[in-house]
Parts: structure tokens; C-alpha cells; sequence
């Protein structure tokens, strides 16, 4: 038997991402004429992809055990997180009957498909019995020989089996990604796994008692993103009370100046949804994730967003040199003359600080309006991801901390425990770190008018990002075409309204 012409093996595992790929045509399966030379040759492309293999082609089992591993998170992904949100959404798209009911309807019935075959008990012992089995299935349909002689029979895979091993592989490959392109990153994607498994919302975390937790994560990855969190929110916490008489939270900058704040929501990202941020990006890297702890301050009053701010720096959570200022965005105000009134009671603040009474003039107000209009729009443009649709000011800081360590035993101190309350008395080792917060600032009804209603609720962006997901990992099997996102768009308007 022939085996397919080289003439195409010169740039196709270069260029172009993985995630959009139909089929592997590894160069290594070449020789491969039966399954123990395919298997052998497997060994060797995992050995490529930073697995650990004993001299040129045997891979050891514990490394078969972390590839599995890699194999189950993606089957946890695909029905414990995409599966069912995206089969609902599209459930409700198609109570609509719109325009886009034909497209929804596909993409329906190919989830039917792709589960049907994920779920196949052959496949499934097939993917399971050797995690090397994967690259085999996904490059049959260029190699067909590579079962020939699996338990004595050459096995012929059906496409199906070669397209959904193909889906495997790249979403084992994005999971793999959030260890290999960045430690950090990974750290808190350890802590989402704990949290989640103490059944803690990640959606609720500034309601967590970060001071006094009942249990701690075993493992170190965990304990630093765990460290760092909780360092942020021991700071900010220091200057937030509750006021029963207003029923609210304040803020007190220090000087005599307060803000009501109606509600704090923070959350760190999960890892399903690391996940799904990687796969969305055309070229996404992990440290490309920017938005890894998001805080948001829902104020009773939109015209003190300027006060808070100013009132956050006062006290150090925000500084200049830790401030990403090309991703200071604001979308709470239309135009300068509606920042009239949050300048107005910002340049009040600052004279009660100084212990004046001045009152600004008109002429002043407006020009001091005009100046921070044009200051905290100019970046709107850039960012329409996170800008458009939304009413909220936001910028991005990286929160300077330390992270201590106990000589003698090398472990980290971590907030909250009697090491690091006693931290003062016990020879420690200091390193400097940076958590990297996203900060948001809106009000109430701003808040439920742009994040709880429309295209912008955060479940319509959340399914749109995972359509796009779906489009690449599962590519040919399910596609949602872009001509349809327009139609999208409009009928999650009237889903979400």
C-alpha cells in the first residue's frame, strides 16, 4: 500500500492556528504502517508536546495518567459547562420563531450529534484505553492504517470518530495551555477549581470570609493565587463599612469624605472560562488574560463615580505607576455637560479635604467637565469590547503585594493563619508580587439597564463567545455562520429584555 504524497508536509503544521484544523497530518505518522508503529510514533509527538518519554517512543504511565486528565477536563468542559448553557440558549432563541430559527435549529441538532458520539462507549474506551489513541483518531482520515492491528483487527474509524477526536485534542490542548503559557495565570485557574469544590460562587468572592477561611488549597499554585486575593481584599476592606441607616456600604476616604455604594460584586474567572477566552481568540495566549479579578462598585449615585475614584487612589488602591492607562474606559456619561454634577461634587470632596469651603464656579465646572469627558472617553474606541453596550467606568491596575515564606519550612504565609499573624516573629523570605484587577465602577440602574438586559447581559456575551468557540473546536460538525450574528444579536435583545 501507497502512503499519501509529501508534497504538502513543507508548512501545514506551521502556520495557522491548531484550533482551526479539521484534521493532524502529523509528519511523524509517515512510517506508520500499523498500529504498534503509530503508537510508537505518538510516544514521540507527545515527548514534542513537553511529555515525558523513556528513551525514543515509550511513554511512562503517569504521564499517561496527566494526559487522561487533560482528555477528562475537556469532557467535563464540553458537558458540565458548554453543553448544557449553549443547548439552552439556543432553546430559547428557538421559542422566538425569528429569522434565525433555521440557523439555530442546525446548530441543535449538531450538538445531538457531537454528543452522541462523545458519548459512543467504543470511542469513549477507545480515547481512554491510551491518551495516545487521540492523535491516532484525529489523523486517520490521512492515515488510515494506524489501527491496523489494534487487538488483532484492522480497525477502520469512521469520520465521525476522527472529527470528534480532532475536537478532543484541541480542547485538551487549550486546557494544556493554561499550564505551558503562563504560571500565573494557572495559579488562579487552580484556585477557581478549589473554590468551586468548597462551593463558593467565584461570582461572590468580595462575600468571602478572606480573613477567616475554613479551608485552605493543598496545593502551592492555589495558595499564591489564594494569597494575592486575599491581600487585595484585606486592604480594600479596611475602608468599607456598613451603614445601617442608609442601608448601604460606604467608603471612607480618610479625610472626612464618603461614598454610599449600594453593592460590591467581584469574581474571579473561572477556568472554564480561561478556557473559553483562549479558544475565542484567533492566536490567544494565556497571559493574554487580562480580567482574571473583576470588581465592581455599584454606587447609589452615578455623579459620585469621580468621588469614589479619586477617593480609591486617596487610599492606595489605585496608583499612577500600577495603572493601565490605555484601558481607563467610560461609557457612565454621554457628554461633558452630564459630568457637570459628578465634577461638581468631586471638586466639593477636595475642598472639604483641605478643609475649604469654596464653591466651584459654573464656568469652572464646565471646563473641568470638558477636560475629564475628553480624558476618560479617548480609549472607548479601543475598547469596544468592553465598553460597548455598557455603562460603567473601568480601568485595569496590577496591585502591588508581598508573599511571605517561612525560612525553615519554605511554605507560604498565608493571611488569615496563625504563621502569618505571628509573620513579625518568624524568619521569612519576601518576595514582590502583582495581581492584576479590573476594576469597574457603574450605578444601579446603569448597572441593570446595560449588564442585565439585552445583547450586553453577561449570559448573551458569555454564549456568543462560546459559539465562537464551538465554531473552531468543532469545525466542520457545527457552525454557526457570522452572517447569522446580526440576527443573534437582535433576538437576544428580546431574549434578555
Amino acid at each position: 500500500m501507497e502512503h499519501p504524497s509529501t508534497h504538502q508536509e513543507l508548512h501545514h503544521e506551521i502556520f495557522g492556528s491548531v484550533l482551526d484544523r479539521t484534521e493532524m497530518t502529523p509528519y511523524l505518522l509517515l512510517p506508520a504502517k500499523d498500529y504498534q508503529t503509530a503508537l510508537k510514533q505518538a510516544a514521540k509527538m507527545m515527548g514534542n508536546r513537553g511529555f515525558d518519554i523513556i528513551g525514543d517512543d515509550e511513554l511512562q504511565d503517569s504521564e499517561k495518567q496527566r494526559a487522561l486528565h487533560y482528555i477528562e477536563g475537556a469532557y467535563g468542559y464540553f458537558f458540565n459547562w458548554m453543553f448544557p448553557f449553549v443547548s439552552q440558549q439556543f432553546d430559547g432563541l428557538l421559542a422566538l420563531n425569528s429569522a434565525g430559527a433555521n440557523a439555530y435549529a442546525q446548530c441543535r441538532q449538531s450538538i445531538a450529534q457531537i454528543t452522541s458520539v462523545l458519548h459512543d462507549a467504543e470511542f469513549h474506551r477507545l480515547v481512554h484505553e491510551d491518551p495516545r489513541h487521540l492523535f491516532l483518531l484525529a489523523s486517520s482520515a490521512k492515515y488510515p492504517t494506524v489501527f491496523h492491528g489494534h487487538q488483532s483487527k484492522n480497525r477502520v474509524i469512521p469520520p465521525a470518530w476522527q472529527q470528534m477526536a480532532c475536537a478532543l485534542l484541541k480542547m485538551s490542548h487549550l486546557i494544556k495551555s493554561i499550564e505551558e503559557d503562563c504560571q500565573d495565570i494557572n495559579d488562579y485557574a487552580q484556585l477557581g477549581f478549589f473554590l468551586a469544590a468548597q462551593g463558593q460562587n467565584l461570582d461572590a468572592l468580595y462575600q468571602y470570609d478572606w480573613e477567616h477561611p475554613i479551608h485552605l488549597p493543598e496545593s502551592e499554585s492555589a495558595q499564591l493565587a489564594f494569597v494575592k486575593i486575599s491581600t487585595f481584599f484585606h486592604k480594600l476592606k479596611q475602608f468599607i463599612s456598613c451603614d445601617a441607616d442608609k442601608d448601604c456600604l460606604v467608603f471612607n476616604s480618610g479625610d472626612g469624605v464618603e461614598v454610599d455604594i449600594a453593592d460590591i460584586k467581584a469574581r474571579i474567572k473561572s477556568p472554564e472560562s480561561m478556557f473559553t477566552k483562549l479558544g475565542k481568540d484567533v492566536e490567544g495566549e494565556a497571559y493574554d488574560i487580562r480580567d482574571i479579578l473583576a470588581i465592581t462598585f455599584i454606587l447609589k449615585e452615578k455623579e459620585d463615580t469621580l468621588k469614589l475614584f479619586h477617593a480609591l487612589q486617596k487610599r492606595g488602591v489605585i496608583l499612577q505607576e500600577y495603572t493601565a492607562s490605555h484601558a481607563i474606559t467610560q461609557t457612565l456619561f454621554d457628554d461633558p455637560e452630564s459630568m457637570i454634577e459628578p465634577v461638581r461634587r468631586l471638586m466639593i470632596s477636595l475642598a472639604q479635604s483641605a478643609c475649604q469651603l469654596e464653591t466651584p464656579s459654573p464656568a469652572d465646572l464646565l471646563a473641568n467637565a470638558r477636560t475629564f469627558y475628553e480624558a476618560l472617553s479617548l480609549n472607548t474606541a479601543r475598547n469596544q469590547h468592553s465598553s460597548l453596550g455598557h455603562r460603567k467606568f473601568q480601568c485595569k491596575i496590577t496591585f502591588p503585594l508581598a508573599i511571605h515564606r517561612a525560612i525553615e519550612t519554605h511554605k507560604i504565609m498565608i493571611p488569615g493563619t496563625p504563621p502569618y499573624a505571628q509573620r513579625k516573629h518568624i524568619p521569612k523570605k519576601t518576595q514582590q508580587h502583582t495581581l492584576v484587577v479590573e476594576l469597574r465602577i457603574s450605578d444601579e440602574q446603569s448597572w441593570r439597564n446595560s449588564e442585565q438586559k439585552g445583547e450586553s447581559h453577561h449570559n448573551a456575551y458569555k454564549f456568543r463567545q462560546m459559539v465562537s468557540v464551538m465554531n473552531r473546536v468543532f469545525k466542520p460538525v457545527f457552525h454557526l455562520p457570522e452572517a447569522s450574528m446580526a440576527q443573534l444579536r437582535e433576538d437576544q435583545t428580546t431574549l434578555f429584555s
